[in-house]
């Protein structure tokens, strides 16, 4: 038999190293760029974040890159105050329309997937058909159509046009999902007595789950963000509408709130305002990064 050759012991260390791209060098440069590139991003909350908490005498005399002389904890307090009663108008009407959005969408989505009927095709084709018209161009007619309802200045003015709107979206997403899910599981359950509703509340949904949480929280935010139908609907009583349309009032307002010590707030109450209100969206995107990096949003994928 032929004897093996003795591994020589620097060639065993660039094996177990590795070359190109694998090279401690070559990750070392990849790591820097990451947080490099992560501290870029983060720059801009940053720096907002400290001016936040500084006092405007601070801002005025001071760099953008100093820190606070002394921290301004008030300037949150005066942020919450401002803002909390139109935050929890948006957040009521946001998860209103998402929820009543899914439950229609998915619903929809189940009928065009699990039955057969004449016309099935040509009428989902119908549904998505307005996604070829810029949304721009129905602004006046959903605008002519609820103030004929009577429903200007309402909740139901933003609630029934953001359920009617993301239909269109959500049905075509769910239906192509739907469409890729195993029919044994559900042949199976009839088979075993289940209705159409137990069958799309015991199966369709929980195989679902993942993708309607990662639209829910696309939809959610975009919602939350707003600005032209909200300022449209609630231009004569905006302090009964969302936050965007108003936030910069309310930040002027904030702004000129009286410390304790017998000073305006200032900038700093500003800058808090402004980081207040995106608070929900960063409890949003942290639930949506979950179900999208984790891949749980094709769970129900007939791989």
């Amino acid at each position: 038999m032929e004897k093996s050759k003795p591994v020589n012991k620097i060639q065993l260390c660039s094996r177990r190293t590795g070359k190109g791209i694998k090279s401690p060098w070559a990750q070392a440069v990849l790591i820097g760029y990451l947080v490099f590139m992560l501290f870029l991003t983060l720059l801009p909350v940053l720096i907002t974040l400290s001016l936040s908490l500084k006092t405007e005498q601070d801002i005025s005399t001071g760099s953008l890159w100093s820190l606070p002389s002394v921290i301004q904890w008030q300037n949150y307090s005066f942020a919450f105050s401002k803002s909390i009663v139109n935050m929890l108008i948006t957040l009521f009407i946001d998860l209103v329309s998402v929820f009543c959005m899914t439950m229609i969408s998915t619903f929809t989505a189940y009928i065009f997937v699990r039955k057969r009927f004449p016309g099935r095709n040509i009428l989902f084709y119908l549904i998505i058909l307005p996604m070829l018209v810029p949304g721009v161009v129905s602004l006046t007619p959903q605008y002519l159509t609820i103030v004929k309802m009577g429903l200007l200045g309402s909740w139901f003015s933003l609630i029934l046009p953001y359920i009617a709107g993301n239909q269109i979206a959500s049905v075509f997403l769910f239906r192509t999902f739907m469409a890729q899910q195993p029919n044994d599981i559900y042949e199976a359950a009839e088979i075993d007595g289940a209705g159409e509703f137990r069958m799309y509340f015991s199966i369709c949904l929980p195989l679902t789950f993942g993708i309607i949480m990662v639209q829910a929280v696309s939809i959610f935010s975009a919602i939350y963000n707003d600005y032209l139908w909200p300022l449209m609907m609630f231009m004569n009583n905006p302090e009964h509408g969302t936050l965007m349309p108003v936030l910069k009032e309310l930040a002027v307002s904030a702004s000129e709130a009286i410390l304790p010590n017998g000073l305006k707030a200032g900038r700093g109450a500003t800058y808090a305002l402004y980081l207040v209100s995106g608070i929900p969206l960063i409890f949003s995107t942290v639930i949506g990064l979950k179900f999208f990096i984790n891949g749980e949003f094709a769970s129900g994928m007939k791989l």
